[in-house]
């Protein structure tokens, strides 16, 4: 029996921001119960013996596959819901810093995820958006616009977790 279309978009989503993650030199943890973190990034780094250790300085974030099209504009409009914008908008400064990872697979189910003999591809692309200030008064959803210079790759979760450390270490 096939997943709900939903669930295939989470799942899916999930493993493309694990390979990401695995190219920046991180690893995830997804959260078991979601209380608006969907999951947790976290750098790895090497000790001066051939040892690694995780860092401390990680970066969480709330995942949203969908199959929205994506046009050739400079941005991509996204509704939100309202609960999960405010959950972005209203984390304090001083936490660890919280972003939303938007992954987009177009329209064609058959053509999300396709395997032959040499390569696995997800055909997807992948944004990021924070925010910070007052929060919603909507009751449904927030319309969001990500530039497309958002762009979420392997070198956009290293630059995100560089600046993690960098609001801690002075």
């Amino acid at each position: 029996m096939p997943l709900p279309k939903a669930h295939l978009l989470d799942e899916l989503a999930t493993a493309y921001v694990h390979a990401l993650a695995a190219v920046a030199g991180a690893t995830i943890a997804v959260s078991r119960r979601d209380y608006g973190v969907d999951g947790t990034i976290k750098q790895i780094a090497t000790t001066d013996d051939d040892g690694y250790f995780e860092t401390g300085f990680p970066v969480e974030f709330q995942l949203k596959g969908t199959a929205i099209e994506r046009s050739a504009s400079r941005s991509v409009a996204y509704d939100l819901r309202a609960r999960n914008y405010n959950l972005i908008v209203a984390r304090r400064v001083s936490a660890t810093p919280f972003y939303l990872f938007l992954v987009c697979f177009g329209s064609d189910p058959a053509k999300w995820a396709v395997a032959d003999t040499e390569v696995l591809a997800l055909n997807a692309s992948a944004y990021w958006w924070t925010d910070s200030g007052a929060r919603t008064e909507n009751a449904a959803t927030v319309r969001i616009e990500i530039p497309a210079e958002n762009r979420l790759t392997s070198n956009a979760i290293d630059v995100m977790l560089r600046a993690s450390q960098a609001r801690f270490v002075r």
